[in-house]
């Protein structure tokens, strides 16, 4: 299994290497996209909007700064703004479930929007800017997490299906020289699979920009809380019965760290192309459940890309 995740990075590796290596980069006029999924940066399209820009009212031609631009909340109601969104979809190759050394191919759909930079919403989830200002914000938090069903692996036989979890929380997160991202989250269970607590802090950074072409790099870990772990890692006497596993009680406690590389490749006007690869390393008392120790690997990957398609809708 692990020969068969490394050929894969090193396919994934190589198309984005040449890609990037391409005839496109020598382009000096060229269609750059024009939402960065982890920025959200947008380029002017027509001379109309740049021009739009520069004599925005919010600006002050003395101070040079822009104190509605850099203000986020419930007053950016107030300026005339767009929203972005970008969808996609694309193929990834994931495990069977969260520690398992069982891997297959699903189709992953991806979706990012920001409103007013007030709502953003990602595969992580919306979290809603309630205030912030110059790059820091903070609000509520929401999530809907997958399910886990006795059927997604043999591992998981006797062990019942975990439902869908709606998640709420709050968000913490702070952009700072354009080039680097800090996101921290709280969130519980409040209906569905679990009512345990989860905590989430993600950085990302990014790397470069050259023509079509930009990636950057992230890093994130997580806490859970108990009744967390013994929804997805404990085995009850009961469970231990129906599966034959032995009984294990998760704590509380760090779930995972890890890291992942993303490349963004522009292919046309409002296309782009989004590899990455992930890797997340299970801690000790995790990786101790029978459900992992036994039958998984505390080593987990996946690999993918999205085709993207990026839409911008303006509000007045």
């Amino acid at each position: 299994m692990k020969k068969k995740m490394t050929h894969l990075m090193k396919a994934i590796a190589g198309a984005a290497a040449l890609l990037a290596a391409g005839p496109a980069l020598a382009q000096q006029q060229i269609d750059e996209p024009r939402l960065d999924p982890i920025f959200g940066q947008k380029r002017p399209e027509t001379p109309e909007e740049r021009e739009r820009i520069k004599n925005d009212e919010e600006f002050d031609q003395d101070k040079g700064w822009h104190p509605l631009r850099d203000f986020v909340g419930v007053l950016t109601f107030l300026a005339p703004s767009n929203t972005d969104l970008s969808v996609g979809l694309g193929p990834e190759y994931r495990p069977d479930y969260f520690g398992s050394d069982d891997y297959h191919f699903v189709p992953d759909p991806e979706v990012y929007v920001k409103f007013r930079n007030f709502v953003f919403l990602d595969n992580d989830g919306a979290d809603i800017a309630l205030f912030g200002f110059s790059g820091f914000s903070f609000g509520p938090s929401f999530r809907v997490v997958g399910n886990r069903k006795e059927s997604d692996n043999i591992a998981l036989t006797g062990l019942g299906d975990i439902d869908y979890t709606a998640e709420v929380g709050g968000f913490a997160a702070t952009k700072f020289v354009d080039r680097f991202l800090v996101r921290f989250k709280v969130r519980k269970g409040i209906a569905g699979g679990h009512d345990g607590l989860i905590v989430d802090a993600a950085g990302t950074a990014l790397l470069f920009r050259n023509g079509r072409v930009s990636t950057s790099v992230s890093a994130n870990a997580s806490w859970i809380g108990e009744r967390y772990a013994d929804t997805y890692f404990s085995v009850t006497p009961s469970q231990s019965l129906a599966s034959g596993l032995p009984v294990y009680d998760a704590p509380s406690g760090m779930r995972d760290i890890g890291g992942s590389f993303n490349a963004y490749i522009n292919i046309g006007k409002r296309w782009s192309l989004n590899p990455y690869v992930t890797y997340t390393y299970i801690f000790d008392d995790v990786a101790a459940t029978p459900i992992i120790s036994l039958y998984g690997d505390r080593n987990q990957y996946r690999a993918g890309f999205h085709l993207m398609r990026e839409f911008n809708m303006k509000w007045r």
